[in-house]
């Protein structure tokens, strides 16, 4: 009995189909995904892949869809692909308004989603709500990437303001492995097996929310908390634009925070920290 040969043609079709599989799911979920900086908050992941995991295997298959056509076009179709691009040097091309049609809608992708034309920046605007509504509905950290900070660099965080000893005291009480200071809050995470955020929530348990009272701040404009604060708009958004924030009297503070890269907390916290310098 005789064994069958390796089918590469086989091999390579498949495999290119498996790959353009793989990228397109993880593109549709990167596309839907929250902020990296939320992602690592709440331990974000989708069929037991975080955020960066979906990353990863999108790079990967992106590299083997590229590798693969490559060895399709020029090992096993060289010679009909080299024999095409003769035959149409030599006779010309028999449908040059298709290609220029085809170049045409190639440049305006490039070039419309590289000067916000619609309907390409009404795509990636509709991406970015998507990516802002998880931080609406979970919360986002102290300050972006506050898993990365040490307990110590923590601490100095006016949002936290808790001593760097007393967050190991709390994390120890719960029963919760802490080796020192030093160690960052995914350290930790990750040691114990939770949730930065619910770790940072055993932090703060028992401090108030945020630097200011009451709550719906996200929805308040900015001259709603003007007033509140007891200063015109003029003055709170003139104050804010020192800081490198850009705002409109009529906007509301989420809305500024997000047109500003920056976490409605944060913007509410630097808005707190104005009210108690007056």
């Amino acid at each position: 009995m005789t064994s069958k040969a390796f089918k590469w043609r086989a091999f390579v079709s498949v495999s290119l189909t498996l790959s353009f599989i793989v990228m397109t799911l993880s593109g549709i979920i990167l596309y839907l995904s929250p902020p990296g900086r939320v992602a690592n908050w709440t331990d974000w992941n989708i069929l037991g892949l975080t955020k960066k995991g979906w990353e990863n295997q999108h790079v990967v298959f992106a590299a083997a869809f590229i590798i693969l056509s490559i060895f399709h076009l020029f090992v096993l179709n060289w010679k009909a692909f080299f024999t095409y691009l003769k035959s149409k040097a030599s006779k010309g091309l028999s449908h040059p308004a298709e290609l220029a049609a085809s170049l045409m809608l190639f440049v305006l992708f490039g070039v419309g989603t590289l000067w916000h034309w619609p309907p390409f920046e009404q795509l990636i605007a509709f991406g970015d709500k998507l990516s802002a509504s998880w931080e609406y509905k979970s919360g986002g950290p102290p300050v972006p990437h506050a898993e990365t900070m040490p307990l110590d660099e923590l601490a100095a965080l006016p949002q936290v303001g808790t001593p760097a000893e007393q967050m190991v005291e709390k994390l120890r009480n719960a029963g919760l492995k802490v080796q020192s200071t030093s160690q960052t809050l995914q350290e930790i995470a990750e040691n114990n097996g939770m949730e930065v955020q619910k770790l940072y929530g055993i932090i703060m348990e028992g401090k108030p929310s945020g630097g200011l009272p009451g709550s719906g701040w996200g929805r308040k404009t900015l001259s709603e908390a003007a007033e509140t604060i007891g200063v015109t708009p003029l003055a709170l958004q003139q104050a804010l634009k020192q800081q490198g924030i850009e705002a409109s009297s009529e906007e509301t503070i989420r809305d500024i925070a997000t047109s500003n890269g920056i976490e409605p907390s944060e913007l509410v916290d630097r808005i707190g920290r104005m009210a108690e310098k007056r």
